[in-house]
């Protein structure tokens, strides 16, 4: 293996492993493989820093301990960087965990701290997570460059004229309406003319046009701006524009109406907020909505004491799905497992998907606990066993954690810790079957 700065080959963002001893970076990068991403290795902080200003990677895993410049040094740098300012830091280091050592590290910038010898599954689920967070980051990033493009088009219609302009009297009453409005409205300059603007305007709702916003501007010389006002088109139909209104000089006794059509710039933001929280593969929340949703059920159950679950299922024998069959058949296996999951819950239950072959429900207004075993146990059976889908076949099966609300957390760190726990206990007790978290149950070692 070759330790330095090796430049990126492939647009799929990798993961860099900074340690100063060769043969902790010769472990990694073996572990790392069946991530299947880039994985480079560096060997001190002072080369890290140089390879992140040529290339961009998804994920950094830090080691903290080494000579001239430590893990922290690195991780600080890092985070004054605009370019790897939101990059994903992970410390993996041998000291030990205290209080003021994850104080630094997480005031550092990291997101997580892992000791040495660290454990490979919770290392590569981990590493999983972030690299998929990352990557609709990035999605988020693209299409926030697309949405400046739009309003940097939008601007030059505006220098050029192409938005809406209409002419208004004191009376209320359109005196002029160029084309581009009457295109916006679906009519002809002349059915505008001479119209009343306040028939024309969806919201701001006015009633009188001499108590309306628009004129009460007017009177004192000021212009209103509206970001978030609706036209309503010859058909009745809404149309999202910003307004601007301002009166014309030297006693004309009019003002002056620009609207431009804001329908793309929302599209976007709609995209943009969908995108936010919803996975790709499947549709479902991603985690960042089942985290929205988590507190909302935690907040409820808080406000009115209302019964609510979590449960958190990890499918048995997926990874031996993409071994077999290749992780394109292994994504038609999770929209299944997806599609399979949602038709046994009811219509307002959360399913989300948070990474890999891992799922989790949220589930309010239960009667008791044994709600959530009967809906466990339907999932599970739902999905295990020998299956056929699109010519496939495979066997699968599910190991599913229950947390219930409020007994076994008030905090979404605590339900879902308490889920996991429990999930791992249920794959320790033989798989396909569901747990109940029990506090007093050893830890996963």
């Amino acid at each position: 293996m070759e330790v330095g700065v090796v430049q990126e080959q492939d647009q799929t963002l990798g993961i860099l492993v900074v340690d100063d001893r060769v043969e902790n970076l010769e472990d990694m990068q073996e572990l790392l493989e069946e991530i299947e991403r880039p994985v480079h290795c560096i060997d001190s902080g002072a080369k890290a820093l140089e390879f992140l200003a040529q290339t961009q990677v998804g994920l950094v895993l830090l080691d903290v301990q080494m000579p001239r410049m430590d893990g922290f040094e690195v991780a600080r740098r890092m985070r004054e960087d605009p370019r790897t300012r939101f990059t994903p830091i992970i410390f993996i280091s041998g000291m030990i965990q205290t209080d003021d050592v994850l104080s630094q590290g997480y005031g550092a910038g990291a997101v997580d701290f892992m000791s040495k010898p660290v454990q490979p599954a919770i290392l590569l689920h981990k590493v999983r997570a972030l690299l998929e967070h990352e990557q609709y980051r990035s999605s988020l990033l693209r299409l926030s460059q697309q949405l400046e493009r739009e309003r940097a088009f939008n601007a030059s219609i505006l220098d050029n004229t192409a938005e809406g302009i209409m002419v208004v009297g004191d009376d209320g009453r359109i005196r002029f309406a160029n084309p581009a409005i009457a295109r916006m409205l679906g009519c002809t300059s002349d059915e505008l003319a001479g119209s009343e603007l306040l028939g024309w305007i969806d919201t701001p709702h006015e009633d009188h046009w001499h108590t309306s916003s628009f004129h009460q501007h007017w009177q004192r010389g000021e212009t209103l701006r509206l970001h978030d006002a609706n036209l309503r088109n010859c058909e009745g139909r809404s149309v999202p524009v910003a307004l601007s209104c301002s009166p014309l000089p030297d006693g004309q006794q009019a003002m002056i109406l620009l609207a431009l059509d804001m329908s793309v710039v929302r599209d976007l933001h709609r995209q943009l907020e969908s995108l936010a929280i919803t996975d790709a593969l499947t549709g479902l929340l991603n985690r960042r909505g089942f985290l929205q949703e988590l507190q909302a059920s935690i907040s409820r159950n808080e406000r009115t004491g209302q019964k609510a679950a979590l449960l958190f299922l990890d499918l048995d024998g997926f990874k031996l799905i993409n071994d077999s069959l290749g992780h394109e058949a292994g994504d038609k296996v999770l929209r299944w497992v997806s599609g399979q999951l949602k038709a046994c819950l009811r219509p307002y239950d959360r399913l989300a998907r948070i990474g890999g072959d891992e799922f989790t429900v949220i589930l309010d207004s239960l009667n008791s606990p044994s709600d959530a075993a009967s809906v466990a146990h339907k999932l599970i059976d739902q999905i295990s066993g020998e299956q056929q889908f699109e010519g496939m076949h495979f066997n699968l099966g599910a190991s599913v954690g229950i947390a219930c609300l409020p007994a076994d957390g008030t905090t979404i760190e605590d339900v879902l810790r308490a889920a996991d726990t429990a999930m791992y206990a249920a794959k320790r007790g033989g798989r396909r079957q569901f747990r109940f978290y029990d506090a007093e149950a050893q830890p996963l070692s």
